[in-house]
């Protein structure tokens, strides 16, 4: 099931979500590897790498 609003997350935590994902943007436009930008985030690859397919 998934959920209108963002999982039900607080608004303060999606907006943490939302910068973790424009910084891996800035990662990527960088050329970093998609196992160095998670580490890092600490998110798992197979999120990074669903990241990378939309922003491309």
């Amino acid at each position: 099931m998934r959920y209108a609003q963002g999982g039900g997350l607080t608004a303060e935590r999606r907006a943490f979500r939302e910068q973790v994902r424009l910084q891996a943007g800035v990662r990527f436009e960088a050329g970093e590897r998609t196992s160095v930008i998670a580490r890092d985030l600490r998110v798992s690859e197979w999120s990074v790498e669903r990241w990378r397919r939309a922003w491309r």
